[in-house]
C-alpha cells in the first residue's frame, strides 16, 4: 500500500456493502468523492454538518456502535486526505480508469462516475461556503477573479463529465461531434487529475481571504445518527 491509499478503505467497504447499510449508505467511490469535496473547501465544515450527507435519503443506523464505527471511518478518511493535500499530493485514486467506449452507456456502474458524483454533492452542498470566500476575494483581489473563475468552471465541468458520461456524450450528439468526443475522451481524463490539483489549489488561494482557517474540529464519538 502505498501512502497515498487509505488504509481503512476495506474496513470502511466492508461496513458500507453490509446487508444492513448497503441500501442506507452510498456506495465507498460516492463516499470517496464526498470526503474530497469536503476536505478541498475554502473553509472545512463541522462534522455534523456534512455527514449527513452519506445517507442515500433519510437513512438509518442500526445501532450507536455502527454509528460510531462509521464516524471513525469517515473521520480518518477527511484526515488522510487533508494530510495529502498538506503534502502536495492530490493525485487521483489509481483504481480509477479511463473510460472505454462502452462506459458511455452505464456511467452509473463506473466507480470513476460514482466518485465524480460525490464530489459535485460536495461542492454543491459547500457552495455557500465557497461563495462567501469568492466574495471576499473580489473585494480585496478582483484582478484575481477572472482566472479563478475560468479554473473553477474547467475542474467543474470535468466533474460533470465524467459524473455522466451517457449525458455527455448524448450532448456531443446534439453539437454532432459525438465521434470527436469518443476519440478524445481518454486525453480528457488524463486531464483530469491535474483538475483536481487545480481545484485544490484554488480552495488554498481563497483560504488566504478567510480569517483563522484551521483544522479545529476535533474528533466526535458519533455524529452519524442512528
Amino acid at each position: 500500500m502505498t501512502s497515498n491509499e487509505f488504509s481503512r478503505e476495506k474496513e470502511l467497504n466492508n461496513l458500507c456493502q453490509s446487508e444492513t447499510l448497503t441500501h442506507v449508505l452510498f456506495n465507498v467511490d460516492y463516499l470517496k468523492g464526498l470526503v474530497f469535496a469536503v476536505a478541498s473547501a475554502p473553509e472545512i465544515p463541522m462534522p455534523e454538518t456534512w455527514l449527513p450527507w452519506i445517507f442515500r435519503q433519510h437513512g438509518q443506523l442500526p445501532d450507536t456502535a455502527t454509528a460510531d464505527k462509521l464516524t471513525d471511518l469517515l473521520m480518518a478518511m477527511l484526515q488522510h486526505q487533508l494530510r495529502l493535500m498538506r503534502d502536495n499530493l492530490v493525485v487521483l485514486d489509481k483504481t480509477y480508469c479511463a473510460p472505454q467506449h462502452v462506459d458511455l452507456h452505464k456511467s452509473s456502474e463506473l466507480p470513476l462516475s460514482r466518485w465524480c458524483s460525490g464530489v459535485l454533492t460536495g461542492h454543491s452542498q459547500l457552495e455557500g461556503i465557497w461563495n462567501n470566500a469568492w466574495q471576499k476575494m473580489q473585494k480585496r483581489s478582483p484582478q484575481n477573479m477572472t482566472l479563478a473563475s475560468k479554473n473553477l468552471t474547467h475542474c467543474l465541468t470535468m466533474f460533470s463529465t465524467f459524473a455522466d458520461l451517457p449525458l455527455a456524450y448524448q450532448q456531443a450528439q446534439q453539437r454532432s461531434n459525438e465521434e470527436q468526443f469518443v476519440n478524445l475522451l481518454p486525453t480528457v481524463f488524463l486531464s483530469l487529475e491535474p483538475a483536481l490539483k487545480t481545484y485544490v489549489g484554488l480552495s488554498g488561494q481563497l483560504v488566504e481571504y478567510l480569517p483563522n482557517q484551521f483544522e479545529t474540529f476535533s474528533q466526535p464519538t458519533s455524529n452519524v445518527k442512528d
